[in-house]
């Protein structure tokens, strides 16, 4: 990325009004994370994939194509707007004569419109490291970048060994996703108060997700991307003093997202109840060393938690219809339905997949693979995901790329650890837990967040976070003012 004298600003400490309004343009030229053209254009997409699906495909491709190559931070919430694809996700309302009008609509080649975007995720953030400034370069992890570079040779022979077969291009799409957290930590630094905006924004797009959910059934991954929001926002807000106004729009979207958990899945309410933990943890800390041990403490027990989960349900998975028949037709204890679930829905699946990965492994990944399950009583070859953000990786990317791929995840959850333990503002800690969440408890039974048109933002604003997460010490700007005297800001550093 080209230097811009735009963002050529350190972040300011709280107490220099100066300082603060020189900070202001580190995101985007006013100052805002928000851009009112951007997000109109991203409205105007939504409407449109609701009159002309197919050609709205086209039309978002290269609208996410353009945010791409434009890399400033007010590109994230249009990005999250582009995934929507309202005819899809109300397509449930339509009549079959609607849905067969819209297939013969498509020509075979929307594939192809899904793809170009993230083959430029990886090309934009390869350019923009080679050009990174001396200063990124001291927190730039080019020891990780390079391991994931050498992963993309083999994901791509891996895509074109099984090319001409359905979804050749799966483990190529997910790698790319994955990468977006490079593009992250190189784009212009956010100050605090940006990404304050950024976890606003977030929450105002779960909270209508959520509602249009309730109301009329909106279905999208924005619903489980977003959720860790609804359960952190609230309580950070009330113990840090938040402005009431907002206090009660984060309560509305906090119950809101809870009563849309418990209709939906058990993972949900888990991703909402230990966000919501977090949250009310972290908000009596200021600067106190109990707030580092807090975050850590959290986020391993949150990890350790979801291994053990996984490990216990693949190998004591129960094959039999014993389970299905105990809660078949809604009976059975929230216990039963929680051990079936486990035992019987995904325990099966994540055995298959281990099994798959132990007897067939591959350097370079199938991209769409398929094995022999045991459940409810019969064997079938399952096609689908493992439902593991472990085990999807290991099949689709292959035995190099794979454990690179789960390698960077470990990392940007360990940066956002490491940027809430450090800073007590609110934005900081409600994009790190829902970075947290989202990667290991919501990957923990739905790979989601390796998922073009899903997880894209939030690897984006988990990079943003490494300016606070990575920095190895303080380091001082001198800015000459003035007078005989130069100003030091102890608490300012260069952009990640």
């Amino acid at each position: 990325m080209t230097f811009d004298p735009i963002y050529d600003h350190t972040l300011p400490s709280a107490g220099d009004a100066s300082a603060h309004r020189r900070s202001a343009a580190a995101g985007t030229i006013d100052g805002s994370i928000f851009n009112p053209t951007l997000i109109g254009i991203g409205i105007v997409y939504i409407l449109w994939s609701w009159v002309h699906l197919p050609s709205s495909i086209w039309v978002r491709s290269l609208f996410a194509c353009y945010l791409i190559w434009r890399m400033k931070p007010d590109v994230i919430i249009p990005f999250v707007l582009s995934c929507v694809q309202l005819r899809i996700q109300l397509g449930g309302r339509g009549s079959f004569d609607e849905a067969q009008d819209m297939a013969m609509q498509m020509t075979g080649f929307e594939q192809y419109a899904f793809m170009l975007p993230c083959v430029l995720y990886a090309t934009r953030t390869f350019f923009a490291a080679l050009s990174a400034r001396v200063a990124r370069r001291a927190q730039f992890p080019f020891w990780l970048y390079n391991l994931y570079l050498i992963g993309m040779v083999f994901v791509i022979v891996g895509a074109l060994s099984a090319y001409g077969q359905p979804g050749w291009t799966g483990g190529l799409r997910d790698y790319c996703v994955v990468g977006l957290y490079f593009y992250g930590l190189l784009m212009p630094a956010c100050s605090k108060q940006q990404l304050m905006q950024l976890a606003t924004g977030f929450a105002i797009l779960g909270l209508l997700t959520v509602v249009g959910n309730l109301l009329i059934g909106y279905q999208s991954r924005q619903l489980w991307v977003l959720l860790p929001i609804a359960g952190s926002f609230a309580p950070l807000l009330i113990l840090g003093r938040g402005p009431f106004l907002h206090c009660c729009i984060s309560v509305v979207y906090s119950i809101a997202g809870a009563l849309f958990a418990v209709e939906a899945t058990f993972t949900l309410v888990l991703l909402w109840v230990w966000n919501t933990i977090a949250g009310v943890s972290l908000g009596p800390f200021g600067r106190k060393t109990l707030r580092w041990a807090v975050v850590t403490g959290l986020t391993y027990a949150l990890l350790v938690m979801t291994l053990g989960m996984f490990f216990y349900a693949a190998f004591a998975h129960d094959p039999t219809r014993d389970l299905f028949e105990t809660v078949r037709g809604g009976q059975g204890s929230t216990y039963d339905r929680m051990t079936f679930k486990l035992l019987s829905d995904r325990g099966p699946i994540w055995w298959g997949a281990m099994r798959e990965f132990v007897e067939n492994p591959t350097m370079c990944g199938v991209p769409s693979p398929k094995f022999i399950i045991r459940s409810l009583g019969k064997e079938e070859i399952w096609p689908f995901s493992t439902h593991s953000i472990l085990m999807d990786p290991m099949l689709r990317l292959g035995m190099v790329a794979g454990p690179v791929s789960l390698l960077v995840l470990f990392y940007a959850v360990m940066v956002s650890r490491n940027a809430i333990a450090r800073e007590t503002d609110i934005g900081i800690a409600v994009l790190g837990l829902a970075v947290i969440s989202n990667i290991v408890l919501g990957g923990a039974t739905l790979p989601y967040m390796l998922n073009e048109r899903a997880a894209e933002h939030m690897l984006m604003a988990a990079g943003l976070l490494g300016v606070y997460g990575l920095r190895k010490g303080v380091v001082q700007l001198r800015v000459p003012y003035a007078g005989p005297k130069v100003a030091t800001y102890p608490h300012a550093f260069p952009a990640a």
